[in-house]
């Protein structure tokens, strides 16, 4: 008479259960990178692509109307690949109407704002720039469509409301879709 061993048994069952079921080959994690390719920006001798570009018509009587948000990520590729804390640029602006090809810092009505986002940095993790010269030039697409802006200005760090530290170049173009 053979004799049925059941610890040997539940010992084939339990490889055949692992094998079958416990083993899952899972793709290759593939770190996503936020690149909308619609421009770059150069800041503190770095150039960088932007993450984001947006063009908005704030004003729904006034098609030439426009608010510009770009945003663009200050980090090494080797910082991405890590997963280091954000580090961003963010420049806002905005234009009652474009009824000009370029706007000059010092002479025009532009409402701007230059911040750098940095969550890795707990003692200064947002850091507001004022542009205190230079120019913005925008192709406008009137009737909808791609709207490129390029700008070549001069940046400096805001404290309490006053300024500090020496000029800063900021410049950079980017594209929008106006729809």
């Amino acid at each position: 008479m053979n004799r049925f061993n059941s610890s040997a048994l539940a010992l084939f069952t339990l490889i055949l259960l692992t094998w079958t079921t416990g083993c899952y080959d899972a793709p290759e994690f593939a770190n996503p990178t936020y690149d909308c390719a619609c421009g770059t920006v150069e800041f503190n001798g770095g150039a960088y692509p932007l993450k984001m570009a947006e063009a908005i018509i704030p004003d729904s009587t006034d098609q030439l109307s426009r608010t510009y948000h770009i945003v663009a990520d200050l980090r090494t590729p080797d910082e991405v690949d890590a997963h280091a804390e954000a580090h961003d640029l963010t420049f806002y602006m905005s234009f009652e109407s474009l009824d000009d090809v370029v706007y000059y810092i010092q002479q025009d009505s532009v409402t701007h704002l230059v911040q750098e986002i940095n969550h890795g940095d707990d003692q200064f993790p947002v850091r507001d720039y004022i542009c205190t010269e230079g120019s913005i030039i925008i192709d406008p697409a009137y009737a909808g469509g791609t709207e490129t802006v390029s700008f070549d200005v001069a940046v400096r760090e805001q404290v309490n409301g006053g300024l500090v530290g020496f000029p800063t170049s900021f410049s950079g173009s980017f594209t929008a879709i106006i729809e």
